[in-house]
């Protein structure tokens, strides 16, 4: 058996690189990734080649001026921007804000990890496990922190009650292979910026912080394939029907979470774009057609956090006893306060790494 995952809005998954503004230069609105093999060999006996040495070792930018021709007889790749007007704001940009993370990439192309769809999917069992006794499990979080300092790996205890432990792991039962390469025109530099919820008034806002990131992102559209087989583990048997329940459900949860944020921080097109997808989600679950999961890079507290809704007191009384979150919890206002918002034409338009996730036949 084969699954497809269909990306519904810009995905990064990535392997933790990035490329620094002396890896690549920018020229006619594409990242253009330098072959410095190819450099070396073409300079290597040019007196040019000191000069070249002493950019790389201390310029935070290539000089195009100087060296721009490289950007079009050694580029490596050439990953165009989502839109023109990311060029000028590429060039005001700061150096230390212009590392662009990548797509994971591998001799035959760039792929999505099976680990990525499994960590989805094993959030989305959690979820669907605890949201019967969230009471009980907040209730015994607190207990905890009041008999000891603090504690690591608060919700291991209840995870493993979820999903069995070591060899009783429920998603044992299924091994999710990694996609087949897809095209590198499947990729383009996205610009992304993270908004801040912010009281004004009576109402709510949203500020943005002031750096820009750019990212290599799978464009809307993009079809990674791969294999995906269920082992006859009758002890832990997980079906589709069962994966796609609780990933649908937490995409439920999830979504409408995301769209209260988008309403209070006035963001119509994020706000849009969120309702089409609650829309393919009703149109998913009535088809029985798979799930809705977001993936990879960006999306934050709210899409690792199997417990979702975070307006809770209960579950506010455990946050604000983490010193990493306590500051955030003490505003009173709605937690977590930022997202990574993807844009679009220049224009805050969508949360990253939504996909749907399908089973199809061998």
């Amino acid at each position: 058996m084969k699954y497809r995952a269909t990306i519904l809005t810009p995905t990064l998954v990535g392997d933790g690189q990035a490329l620094s503004p002396i890896d690549y230069m920018v020229w006619k609105d594409h990242v253009n990734v330098l072959d410095q093999d190819k450099i070396f060999a073409m300079m290597a006996k040019r007196p040019v080649f000191e000069g070249y040495l002493t950019q790389l070792r201390k310029a935070e930018k290539f000089d195009f001026q100087n060296w721009g021709g490289l950007a079009q007889s050694a580029a490596l790749r050439r990953i165009p921007f989502e839109s023109p007007a990311y060029s000028p704001i590429w060039d005001r940009a700061f150096a230390r804000d212009l590392f662009i993370p990548t797509f994971l990439n591998g001799p035959s192309g760039h792929y999505l990890p099976g680990s990525a769809l499994r960590g989805a999917l094993r959030t989305a069992l959690v979820h669907k496990a605890w949201s019967e006794k969230k009471p009980k499990i907040f209730e015994k979080w607190n207990q905890q922190f009041e008999q000891e300092r603090g504690f690591r790996y608060a919700a291991q205890a209840e995870e493993n009650l979820a999903l069995g432990q070591r060899g009783n792991d429920k998603l044992r039962a299924v091994a999710v292979s990694d996609s087949k390469p897809v095209p590198a025109e499947s990729f383009r530099v996205y610009l992304t910026r993270t908004a801040k919820l912010v009281k004004k008034g009576d109402a709510f806002g949203v500020d943005w912080k002031p750096a820009p990131t750019f990212a290599e992102m799978a464009v809307p559209g993009t079809l990674f394939e791969g294999a995906w087989k269920d082992k006859p583990l009758s002890r832990h048997a997980v079906t589709h029907d069962t994966l796609s329940s609780a990933a649908n459900l937490w995409a439920a949860n999830q979504l409408a979470i995301q769209k209260q944020y988008a309403e209070r921080s006035g963001l119509p097109i994020l706000n849009q774009i969120l309702t089409e997808l609650e829309k393919r989600l009703e149109a998913i679950r009535g088809a029985k057609r798979g799930c809705l999961l977001q993936i990879g890079w960006g999306g934050g507290f709210a899409s690792k956090a199997a417990l979702g809704e975070t307006s809770d007191t209960a579950y506010r009384d455990v946050l604000k006893r983490m010193p990493f979150y306590a500051s955030a919890i003490a505003t009173g206002l709605p937690f977590p306060k930022t997202r990574r918002v993807v844009y679009l034409e220049n224009t805050p338009a969508a949360l990253p790494g939504w996909i749907h996730l399908e089973w199809i036949g061998s």
